[in-house]
């Protein structure tokens, strides 16, 4: 089976209930392990995250790549707890996601926007900082045409090390077929950010 159609027959399958994010390639961020939504309990987090910017080469590399090479993401989120606190580590917001080359594990550009169903607080690895982690589902639209729904997603860590945050604050996303540890194809960027921001804020009253 080629891996377009592979990829065609594994986004059409998802679903995200249970998402398994320790199938990084890295090994410089601990596996996130398995969160399931929907069990009560602990609790909620106590901040909130927002985000946007720029990523290109795997952390803990820094800088561009050249402009022709097309091998960057564009990205931008808002994830936060869900105020009402539903169930453990429950949460909302919104993460948009722009892939603009070819060289990665879907081999084509596409855009994703995903809905944040969990977050939580999270380890940075060795970068640090004040992490949060989150997922949930989205849609996902490559360059040729293809549309898919209810693609899982998580982000294993984004991290508010310092300011600025241009070659501090970092990021690692995976979207795909990531449950359950089956086969499929997952994408996943682990960077530093070469453009942009990353703020951790501590909940008030007024947010």
């Amino acid at each position: 089976m080629n891996q377009a159609r592979h990829l065609s027959l594994a986004l059409g399958a998802c679903a995200a209930v249970v998402l398994a994010a320790g199938c990084q390639k890295d090994v410089a961020s601990p596996p996130a392990g398995t969160i399931t939504a929907g069990v009560k309990g602990g609790g909620c987090a106590n901040f909130r995250l927002t985000g946007g910017g720029r990523v290109d080469k795997p952390e803990p590399q820094t800088g561009k790549n050249t402009p022709d090479s097309h091998d960057f993401a564009t990205f931008g989120f808002q994830a936060r707890p869900d105020k009402n606190c539903p169930f453990e580590n429950a949460g909302s917001g919104q993460q948009e996601w722009n892939e603009h080359g070819e060289n990665h594990e879907f081999l084509q550009p596409f855009a994703f926007h995903g809905e944040v169903t969990f977050f939580t607080a999270t380890s940075g690895g060795t970068q640090g900082g004040q992490c949060g982690q989150y997922g949930g589902s989205g849609r996902i639209h490559f360059r040729d045409g293809q549309r898919f729904e209810n693609v899982p997603f998580v982000v294993n860590h984004a991290c508010d090390v310092a300011e600025p945050g241009v070659g501090r604050d970092h990021i690692m996303i995976s979207i795909g077929e990531i449950q359950g540890g089956g086969p499929g194809i997952v994408y996943h960027r682990h960077s530093l950010l070469t453009g942009g921001n990353i703020q951790w804020h501590r909940l008030t009253g007024n947010n």
